[in-house]
C-alpha cells in the first residue's frame, strides 16, 4: 500500500514537472516572440525611413535638373533667366547652412537639398518663375518616379508592399509599410503565425511640393 503511494506520487511529481516545463517553453517562446516583434519593428522603422527620404531625394533631383537643364541648355533659359543663377544661389546658401550650428551632424547631400529647397521657395514667389515651373513639370512624370523609387527601397530593406502607402502631407512625403513576422513556434504552439508590423515616417519637408504634386494626395503601393 505504502508503495503504491509513493508510485501515485512520484507520477504526480512527474506530470507537475512536465506541466511546469511546458509552461516555461511557452513562455520562453512568448519572450523570443516579443524579442523577434521588436527587432522587426526596427526593421520596419528603419524601412519606411529610408523609403521616405529615398522618394524625397528622387523629387528634389528631378526638379533640380529640369531647371538646371532648363537654364544651361536652351535659349530661352539663356535669355529669360527665370530662375537666374539660382545653381549659385542655391551653392552660397549651402554654405551659409553648413557653417550654422543648427545644422551640425547633416550630411552634404541633406543640405544640398535644404537649400534647394530654400532657394526655390524664395523664387517661387514670384509668380512668373511659378509658372514657368509649372510649364516645365506638365510633361514630366516626377510623381511616377517617386513612387517607383519609395517601391523599391521598401523591397531592398525586406519590407512588403501589401498594405504600404505613400502620401503627401504638411509638405513632406510620408511612407506607411511593414516588414513581416514569423513567429517561433513549439510543438504546435504559435505555429504558423505571420504578422506584417507596420511603422510610418516622413522626409524632409518639402516647401514646393504642391507645385509638383498635383496626383492623389494617398498612393496605395500595393
Amino acid at each position: 500500500m505504502m508503495k503504491k503511494t509513493l508510485q501515485n506520487e512520484e507520477g504526480n511529481i512527474a506530470l507537475f514537472v512536465l506541466g511546469m516545463l511546458g509552461i516555461i517553453m511557452i513562455l520562453l517562446i512568448l519572450v523570443v516572440n516579443l524579442g523577434g516583434a521588436l527587432a522587426v519593428k526596427e526593421s520596419s522603422a528603419t524601412t519606411v525611413q529610408q523609403a521616405s527620404l529615398a522618394g524625397s531625394s528622387v523629387l528634389y533631383e528631378e526638379v533640380r535638373q529640369i531647371i538646371y537643364d532648363y537654364e544651361d541648355e536652351t535659349l530661352e533659359g539663356a535669355l529669360q533667366a527665370f530662375f537666374e543663377d539660382i545653381e549659385e544661389k542655391v551653392g552660397v546658401r549651402a554654405d551659409a547652412l553648413t557653417s550654422n550650428s543648427s545644422y551640425n551632424g547633416w550630411t552634404a547631400n541633406e543640405i544640398h537639398i535644404e537649400a534647394f529647397d530654400q532657394v526655390l521657395k524664395d523664387e517661387l514667389n514670384r509668380s512668373v518663375v511659378r509658372e514657368k515651373l509649372e510649364d516645365l513639370l506638365q510633361y514630366e512624370n516626377i510623381e511616377s518616379k517617386v513612387i517607383d523609387e519609395v517601391k523599391e527601397t521598401i523591397l531592398e530593406n525586406d519590407g512588403v508592399l501589401e498594405g504600404a502607402k505613400l502620401y503627401i502631407r504638411d509638405h513632406r512625403i510620408y511612407v506607411r509599410a511593414a516588414n513581416d513576422m514569423e513567429a517561433f513556434s513549439y510543438d504546435g504552439y504559435m505555429e504558423g503565425i505571420k504578422e506584417n508590423i507596420y511603422q510610418e515616417s516622413a522626409g524632409p519637408k518639402i516647401d514646393f511640393i504642391n507645385v509638383i504634386w498635383d496626383g492623389r494626395r494617398t498612393v496605395p503601393l500595393d
